[in-house]
């Protein structure tokens, strides 16, 4: 057996022991969904919403106010909120309802593990209906982000929608906006994101599990000039910012030494994981140290700081042979337009996406001596931590107990403070004193653990059960699989099981995507992700290899245009 099929054997086989357990998935029936819910004028209830906030100290971190008892059986039909919207009548329904707000890692998984637990029990509670609710249409895998805006992998394989995600897994799925939760009467109030139309979902079980938003408005300047990378829409207009400096000029550019040659100049905050993947890889994609310069603003001691050993040397060393400027220690302070930006920065009407006019600017950073120098980029692209701003906006504009950071406070159980029916999970919560690390990783191992503490809530509750018959709540645990990253468009490094598995290169690169393709949402997904990834490998390899007969040595700046959908 070859290094690389040891190595994926070794990983899938780790994938395998954590997803077996006793709340495994099991084959299910797509049956009993419920039908989508309905528009009607706001309640009283809504309107009650708009205190709910104003009556909760934001920084307690310990429930406070009435709520009605959970002890209560939970009866075959589901809670209806009293003048309540979007209700369904008893007949329709024929188990209670489970809400998950939040559709990234943590939720999705969670929605399908859910699903496919063993409600067919004789004595057991009926199967709840499931309801996925995000304001976005499509589920974006994160780790493969980078590889749709250079056209290595293709929108099916990395976002696909919600409702091709989840055809025939027995999960409904509801593009709302979450505009708080009710957890007294048990009711979430939303509103249809075309049409604004409100709505209210009532629940049996809730599921929070909405990540952390990024809140670029900490830094003066970052909201007008500062690109996210975190959605398909930053994605597109990443792509289509690369596509403008092929075929342009740069506006502020930089000469090397011998002053005969003009240079991109591109800066970026952060210096995680995202930030040091996305560094190495724009660096290649336009055109090498020869045509661009990438500066990495890091606030922390070093770059990956918080990777393994075995990486953090890895993505180190790529980073300095590329030539890539870090910055550590410093901090962003203010973000400026240039004297040429400046008129378009007055002019510019259009909301929109953040800095989707694409202007040059000055990055002002300070370091830990407070020593102050001026950065001049083309491209800002911002990858910095993302936190709640703990604001009484979306689930936050609830009763739910949050600390100081605006993360729903937990327990062992991922169970809210005080609250016996809702789960938190992933970015948006704390599980205890020392948050988990906000990655994938933590929230899809949280996700089966939440799906059997509902299902044992739901069957003790609905049976009355006690003593031995009940059904115990497993405690979360957590397990180190290790990480991978790319660094570059052939290079990859994955660290694993301990140290044990240590790989980089083209062939940590083939595995990562293999790797990936496993741990899709879906085996059908997974399927989708490990053709597409093979094909396109394939013809990328194809094209190598007509370009080195040809003799060609990738004159044009980017050597791999994309084309602007």
């Amino acid at each position: 057996m070859t290094p690389i099929r040891l190595v994926l054997a070794a990983l899938i086989a780790c994938h395998a022991i954590v997803q077996s357990s006793a709340f495994a998935p099991v084959s299910i029936s797509p049956s009993g969904i419920a039908p989508p819910l309905n528009s009607a004028p706001v309640s009283p209830g809504a309107r009650r919403l708009s205190v709910l906030s104003t009556t909760y100290p934001p920084f307690r971190n310990t429930f406070s106010g009435r709520r009605r008892p959970t002890s209560s059986p939970i009866l075959p039909t589901a809670l209806s909120a009293t003048g309540g919207l979007g209700e369904e009548s008893s007949a329709e329904r024929t188990g209670p309802r489970v809400c998950v707000i939040g559709g990234g890692f943590g939720g999705l998984n969670a929605a399908l593990t859910l699903a496919n637990l063993p409600w067919s029990m004789s004595d057991g509670c009926p199967k709840p209906t499931i309801t996925l609710v995000d304001d976005k249409e499509r589920f974006v895998f994160l780790p493969l982000l980078y590889e749709l805006c250079v056209d290595a992998a293709s929108v099916e394989e990395v976002a696909p929608t919600y409702r091709s995600l989840l055809e025939g897994t027995g999960v409904r799925f509801e593009r709302r906006d979450v505009t708080g939760v009710d957890v007294e009467n048990r009711v979430v109030y939303t509103i249809e994101p075309t049409s604004s139309s409100p709505c209210t979902m009532t629940y049996d079980a809730l599921v929070i599990a909405t990540g952390a938003q990024m809140n670029l408005d900490a830094i003066p300047g970052a909201r007008d000039f500062a690109l996210p990378f975190y959605t398909v829409d930053h994605c597109y207009e990443l792509r289509r910012r690369f596509n403008v400096l092929d075929s342009r000029q740069p506006i502020t550019s930089t000469r090397d030494k011998k002053g005969d040659e003009e240079k991109v100049e591109v800066v970026i905050v952060g210096g995680g994981y995202s930030g040091v993947e996305l560094a190495l890889n724009t660096l290649e994609r336009l055109g090498g140290a020869e045509q661009c310069s990438v500066t990495l603003v890091h606030r922390g001691d070093e770059a990956l700081q918080y990777a393994t050993d075995y990486n953090r040397k890895t993505g180190q060393d790529r980073l300095e042979k590329a030539g890539i400027r870090v910055l550590t220690g410093t901090t962003v302070c203010e973000i400026i337009p240039t004297s040429s930006a400046k008129a378009d920065l007055e002019d510019d009407s259009s909301g929109g996406l953040e800095g989707s006019s694409f202007r040059t600017c000055l990055v002002k950073v300070i370091d830990r001596k407070g020593h102050r120098s001026d950065l001049r980029t083309d491209l800002l692209l911002w990858t910095a931590g993302a936190t709640s701003a703990n604001a009484p906006i979306g689930v936050l504009n609830s009763l739910l107990p949050r600390d100081s950071d605006g993360r729903i406070v937990t327990g062992p159980y991922l169970r809210a403070k005080g609250l016996d029916n809702i789960f938190a999970l992933g970015d948006c919560s704390r599980a205890r004193k020392v948050p988990y690390a906000a990655t994938a990783q933590v929230a899809m191992q949280q996700a089966p653990v939440v799906a059997w503490n509902i299902f044992a809530y739901l069957n003790n509750n609905y049976n009355r059960r006690g003593g031995d018959k009940s059904l115990k709540l497993l405690p979360f645990s957590y397990l180190d699989l290790g990480e991978m990253m790319t660094l570059g468009n052939d290079d990859a490094t994955i660290s694993s099981l301990g140290g044990l598995v240590q790989l980089s290169g083209p062939g940590a690169s083939v595995l990562r995507r293999l790797i990936y393709a496993v741990r899709m949402p879906t085996a059908r997904q997974g399927l989708t992700a490990a053709v597409e990834g093979a094909q396109r490998r394939l013809q990328l390899s194809r094209i190598g290899e007509v370009d080195s007969m040809q003799g060609r040595k990738g004159e044009k700046r980017g050597g791999k245009p994309i084309q602007w959908k």
